[in-house]
């Protein structure tokens, strides 16, 4: 089980590496703008599109990485208050709720990665991009955050029980 656990931890490094590559390139691509804009009075035309795919696909291809480091953001409304056991139940339950619906979404996402890749459409600026391809690389943040959740429902249920942003003594504690 540790096994899988760090594998897919390795799977949500690669991916949150690859959303600092995508905002690298991203602002690369502005600057290059701007320096075409002020210096050449021309632009490359694309570049709204360009960087809102690239913020789509940055923000869910880090998903996984950040529930697994702990920086997702979090209600603290009521897990706050609650230790041992009941937190653990109320975090299995939010888990599960959060894994059911991102396996709900990304299944209806899959249709249309699917429809556009069968459709052969395109966007409809200059670069006509494939739609195939930024809802692709939203679909793989999607697939790896589902993984990531399975992964941290299975170390919740039979591993060290450790819970995100919970030290371990509280919930042995509350035992």
């Amino acid at each position: 089980m540790n096994l899988l656990i760090r594998s897919v931890a390795r799977l949500s490094l690669l991916a949150g590496q690859a959303s600092a590559v995508l905002l690298v390139a991203m602002v690369l691509h502005i600057l290059f703008e701007i320096v075409l804009r002020s210096f050449f009075d021309s632009s490359t035309f694309v570049l709204d599109e360009f960087i809102g795919y690239g913020v789509a696909a940055m923000t869910f291809l880090s998903l996984g990485y950040a529930l697994n480091e702990g920086a997702l953001i979090r209600v603290n409304i009521l897990l706050g208050r609650t230790r041992g056991r009941p937190r653990l139940g109320l975090e299995l339950f939010s888990v599960v709720v959060t894994l059911v619906l991102t396996v709900f979404i990304g299944a209806y996402y899959w249709r249309s990665v699917a429809r556009n890749w069968k459709r052969e459409a395109v966007s409809e600026s200059i670069a006509e991009i494939p739609l195939w391809i930024p809802e692709g690389l939203v679909l793989v943040g999607m697939i790896l955050f589902a993984i990531q959740l399975a992964a941290y429902l299975l170390r919740l249920t039979v591993g060290d029980r450790q819970i995100i942003g919970e030290d371990k003594e509280s919930l042995e504690q509350a035992e």
